[in-house]
Order: C-alpha cells, then structure tokens, then sequence
C-alpha cells in the first residue's frame, strides 16, 4: 500500500512538473449552461464507402502519456516514395507509469510489417510533440522536438534524421539544437517549441530544403493569453551531407504580422494555424484566428523574402429561429430577448494544411459552432459541424463547404443551418412541446466541453496523382448524448466513433462519411477495434491506391493509421479517466466504392423558391432549381418595375442552385428600404417571386 501511495505522488509530482507543454486554452467565450438537451443523429442520405482492414491494429509501444501522441498540428505518420517503399511513425510516449517521456520512431515496411518500434536517442531526457517528414530522394526522415520545456534558460528544440538510405532504419544522428533562445527573434524570452517538419525543393541545383517551423509559446499580450507566433528556420542540403551526418546551416526568420499578433498588436489576436510546403517551392501557414478571420501567409520563393498576408471574416449571422407558437428558441436568460445568433470556426484548432490541385489551392479540415454576440456559446448543445475551408491561391479567395452534416447546397459558402436542412426558411421539426430542434455535430470523441480546446483534431491525407483526399476525425457524438443522459444512447459512454470522407476530386466536393466504432452490436461495429478505445487518430500523409483508375467507383484507396487505444476512457494528462496507461498502434484500412459527388435529385420542373430570409438586411439567398442543364437569368426590380440588378446571366447544370443578392443594384449602390421582384427565366419559362427589404 505504501508503496502504490508513494507511486501516485510521484505522478502527480511529474504532472505538476512537466504538464504544461500542451497548448493552453484562451479567449474562451462565456458559457450559456443548459439542462436542456436536443438529440438528433444525423441520418446517412447517401451510400458510404466499403471498407477492410489490411492490417489490423498492431501493437507499438505502451504508453502512460495517453494525449496527442502524433502532436498537434501535422501528421506522424510519413510515406517514404515507391522506390523505399515504407513509412516512418514519430510520437511520444512513457512506457512504464515512472518512465520519463521519450520520442519515439516505428518503422512499417511496404508489406505493413511493423519492422523496428524504438527511441530514436539513446539519452534518458525529457521529450515530445515531434513533427517528421521525409526526404523524397531518400527516404530518410527528418526528426525534430522539444525537450527543456519551461527551463528558466528556455526550450530547445532538437533535430536528428535517420540514414535509412544507408540500408535500414535506426541509424539516427545523434540529436543537434536547431531552435533555441540564442537566435534573435522580438524577445529575448521568446521560447519556440511544438516543432513541425517539411521538406521541399530547393533553388541549389541537387540539394532539397528542410523547414522546421517552433511556435512560441511565450505570449506577451497584456493579458497573459497564449499567441504562437512562428519562428521559422530552414537548411538546404544533399545526400553528400546525410552521408557526413551534417548539422546543415539553418536560415531563419519570422512573420511580423504574427510577432504583432503576440504582442497585441493592433489588438489581442491568437492564430490557430498549420504549415505546408508545396513540390514547387511554396510554403503557407493557414488556419483561423480568435477574431473569427481566415487566414493564410503564403510565400513563392522557397521561403525566402516576405510572405504575402491574405485574410477574410469567417463569422455569419444567422436567424434566430421560432418556436411554433411565436417564441424565439434562443433566448437570454438575463435580459429574455433572444439572442443573436452566428456561425464560425471555434474549437477546431488541432488541424494540418496541404496544397491540392497542383498547388493551386490550400485546404484544411476545421468545424463551425453555434455561437452567440457577442462572445457566448451553449457549451451543452451539439451544433459543432466539420468544415472544409479553401484558399484558391490564383485567384486569392477563400472558400468553405459544410463536410458534414450538410444542407441542400453544401458548396455555397453559406454554413448549414442544422434546423434547416432542405434550406427552404422553415423549421424542419419541431419536439412533441412545439420547440425547434436540430441535427447534432460534436466531431470531438470526448464530451466534455470544458475539454475540447484539447481534445478536438480534424486531419487530411491525400493522393496527388489520383486527386483523393480523406478527411479523417473522431466523432463523439452518441457518447456525449449518452453522458448528457439520452436513454437511447445508453452504453456508448465510451465509445467515440472514427469518421473518415473521401473526395475524388481534389476537395472539392466530398461524399458521405464512414463512421467506424468499438461497440458491439453497432452497425458501425468494426471487430478489429474489439476491447479497444481508439483515440488521438491520425492518418498517413499520402493515400495509396492500390487498383484501378482515380475518380471511378472501383478505386481503392489505402489509408494508413496511426491511433492511441487508452485504457481508461478519458486523457489522464487532462484530469479524466484513470492512470492506466494505453498503446499507441498502427493500422491500415481499404475503402472502396467511394464516390465524392454530392448526390442532388434533377427536379422534375425548374423552380423559382422564396428568397430566405425574409425581410431581409442586408443580404438574402435565392435558391432554383432546373430540370435541364442551360441558360438562366435572374433579375430584381423595383416596385415601379425598372430592373436594378442583374444577378445571375449564365449557363448552369441541372439541379439545384442558390445565388446570393446584397442589396447592392447593378451601378454600385445601395437600394432603399422596399419591395422588390426577382424574376428567373430558365427552360423556357419565367417566374417571378416578391421579397421585401428591411433597413
């Protein structure tokens, strides 16, 4: 007995110790608690991929540190190219309740033998959150982390790479200092950590160039609050330089707009943010920010010069819907009125960016909430819906589509509104009291709303060559229904669900998702996961097809896995569950007959539909549907019937479409309060429909 107490203080010594190099909350909204529950799965409208596993989870390495063992915001698993054939696995772990963290490396061979499972120093030192990538002409990695966390003399960040080109994994460089407070950045307290590796071409004829991106972790805002900006440093090098197991010479630099960003400058602003390279020297950070913006930094010249600052709000009002004897659903418990309600990413911070479409467009995989103006949300529904959001670098837009759960049009760059799915203005159902409800979303395989900053993680892998991106989650969903007491979710406490979409086309448009759970006796039961709890999922960088052509219902695609299966339900690190450890694993699993197109009925009839909202101010949307594939005009006009606005004169496919009118007339300015017309002339047939404009 004495001896387990002795061993419980001690673990709550090392956390105390050593807890704090995960990323800290902030610019936390204020919570508007609810006993009030609404419980609406989403229900599947469209076929979803087959799939098999070809490597059934596969024993890694046990581990007491049961949080984000892959770290934040990349991916730990890396394909090696067709001629090496394997891929390399980074990620922290203790492997007894006492042992120290270490960084670990598995090597899995092109036949998914996991072949070495290893530290990859020999030094008993603490530490974590590495990143990898892997040189394509050679199929060795490069390998950075953090270890020093919070010393008083500041992180150091550590990289080594492995000489497999030499013949076989394990013949590590003995590890070197690539970040630490000896480089000159705006403060000297400055203290980059949670490193990301990538690896591009290079302007040095022969040579290729590694980037090794430290986020800060020292905020000097006025209140305190975390702000990462990014210390960028990069080296070229050769494979005469691997063979003398050089330290390179490493560049560096930062981004100013993210050093004011850290101090407050203009105002407090924390990015929430990943890193990519792209195969023709382009290098990006992208994400979204705590002032409801997208963002992304992007540079064309290998990483050299400036890098070009493109941003846009991301935050959408929508309307407060009524209940169906007149009453608003969302209403201020201080004040009684009903809230204003809007759209926006929250909590879906734990991301990674890739280029697609010939490195013409950037993507990540984020979510939008329900939230409340000015800064309140309702932490106790679920109204959280994974996004896609693009930045198409030619023509410098941003863009988003609804992954899931969508409405009539997921690729209008309006957010579903999960109370209106078929997007007609109207409350799709209400509960046996009259009340309006709404189709759940938590992609976070853990309940707790306190703990979702932590615990939300949103990735994609994909295949250049055949235009495939999977976009992987974990879903929580039913558990957090059954935690919050839903008799028809009782027993799935603890079971979170994998969710992995496929897009053949680049990303953009996507198909129905493949849930994969635990529970026994689920239709989304997969055996292999058996006595498991499958967490903190990560997929390998690159997606390979194994036969057939890209784009087709026949392809097959093979997606690499890279999970946590804890033992206790809950992240001990983040004060749940019990200290019972768990292992990391490795899998890898077959989809087929997947299909990216969003399945749209062709109406019978071309169709003009009442503009929503309305009154409207300042902008409403207009949605037609055609029979045919042809030319479509739509037009507004006063009520004196003089036309102000041509809004739409083009030809479109068949099916179902939206267009957007902002009060704005052909010339430019702003129209007067009033009723107007909007007429569609398409397939031969004219229709005109009143809407009413409110200031």
């Amino acid at each position: 007995m004495k001896k387990t107490f002795s061993l419980c203080i001690l673990l709550i010594l090392v956390f105390c110790l050593f807890g704090e190099d995960f990323m800290q909350p902030s610019h936390t909204r204020q919570a508007v608690r609810s006993d009030e529950f609404v419980k609406r799965v989403p229900l599947s409208q469209r076929d979803v991929p087959n799939y098999e596993f070809i490597t059934e989870p596969t024993f890694l390495t046990t581990s007491y540190y049961d949080y984000m063992p892959g770290s934040y915001n990349s991916l730990p698993i890396r394909l090696q190219e067709d001629a090496q054939g394997g891929m390399y696995i980074v990620f922290h772990a203790t492997e007894t309740a006492a042992a120290t963290r270490r960084e670990y490396y598995a090597y899995i061979d092109n036949t998914g033998s996991v072949t070495s499972v290893a530290t990859v120093t020999s030094e008993d030192i603490r530490e974590g959150y590495g990143g990898i990538a892997i040189d394509p002409d050679t199929g060795d990695p490069f390998v950075a982390y953090h270890i020093k966390f919070a010393d008083p003399t500041g992180s150091e960040v550590l990289c080594t790479y492995d000489l497999f080109h030499l013949g076989s994994p394990g013949l590590w460089k003995a590890p070197f200092t690539v970040i630490d407070r000896t480089i000159p950045t705006t403060h000297p307290d400055d203290d980059f950590v949670w490193p990301y590796v990538h690896i591009g071409p290079s302007p040095i004829a022969d040579k290729r160039r590694v980037f090794i991106f430290g986020n800060n972790y020292t905020s000097h805002q006025a209140s305190g609050n975390p702000s990462e900006n990014t210390l960028i440093g990069y080296a070229d090098f050769d494979d005469n330089d691997l063979n003398m197991q050089s330290e390179l010479d490493w560049t560096y630099t930062t981004i100013p707009i993210m050093d004011d960003w850290n101090q407050g400058i203009p105002e407090e602003i924390r990015p929430y943010h990943s890193y990519a390279v792209s195969d023709d020297g382009q290098v990006a950070i992208m994400g979204y920010n705590s002032i409801d913006e997208l963002f992304v930094f992007l540079n064309d010249n290998y990483g050299e010069g400036d890098y070009e600052y493109y941003n846009i709000p991301i935050d959408f009002d929508i309307d407060n819907p009524q209940n169906q004897d007149g009453t608003y659903r969302f209403i201020d418990p201080d004040t009684g009125l009903p809230h204003e309600l809007y759209m926006a990413p929250q909590l879906c911070n734990h991301m990674n960016a890739i280029f697609t479409s010939d490195n013409t467009k950037l993507r990540f995989l984020g979510s939008m909430n329900m939230l409340l103006r000015p800064d309140l949300w309702y932490p106790d529904y679920s109204m959280k819906y994974p996004k896609m959001f693009t930045f198409d670098i030619a023509n410098e837009e941003f863009s988003f589509s609804d992954l899931y759960v969508t409405g009539a049009n997921p690729y209008d760059n309006v957010p579903m509104v999960p109370w209106d799915l078929d997007e007609d203005g109207a409350v799709d159902e209400f509960d046996p009291d009259g009340n309006v409800t709404w189709v759940g979303g938590w992609p976070i395989y853990f309940d707790d709303a306190d703990a979702a900053f932590h615990e939300n993680y949103t990735k994609l892998a994909y295949n250049e060559e055949h235009g495939i991106v999977a976009a992987v989650w974990s879903d929580g969903l039913k558990q957090r229904y059954a935690v919050q007491g839903e008799p028809a979710y009782a027993g799935w406490e603890t079971y979170p669900e994998i969710a992995i979409a496929i897009s053949t086309d680049n990303g953009e448009t996507w198909g129905e998702p493949l849930f994969i759970n635990a529970k026994s006796g689920d239709d989304n039961y997969a055996p292999e996961f058996d006595g498991m709890i499958p967490v903190y999922i990560y997929p390998g960088d690159k997606i390979e097809i194994i036969e057939n052509g890209p784009g087709t219902a026949d392809d097959e695609a093979l997606i690499h896995l890279f999970f946590f299966d804890d033992n206790s339900f809950g992240s001990t690190i983040q004060g749940f569950g019990e200290n019972l450890g768990g292992s990391t694993m490795y899998a890898s699993i077959k989809l087929t007959d997947f299909t990216s197109a969003h399945n749209t009925t062709v109406p019978l009839s071309s169709a003009l539909s009442q503009n929503y909202p309305n009154p409207f101010n300042p902008e409403t949307n207009i949605r037609y549907s055609l029979k045919n594939s042809g030319h479509v005009t739509i037009e507004i006009f006063n009520i004196q019937g003089q036309k102000v606005k041509t809004l739409l004169n083009r030809s479109e496919v068949g099916g179902d479409h939206v267009v957007v009118w902002d009060g704005i007339s052909d010339d430019g300015a702003a129209v007067s309060s009033g009723v107007y017309f909007y007429k569609m002339q398409a397939d031969g047939t004219n229709t005109t429909k009143k809407m009413l404009l409110l200031k």
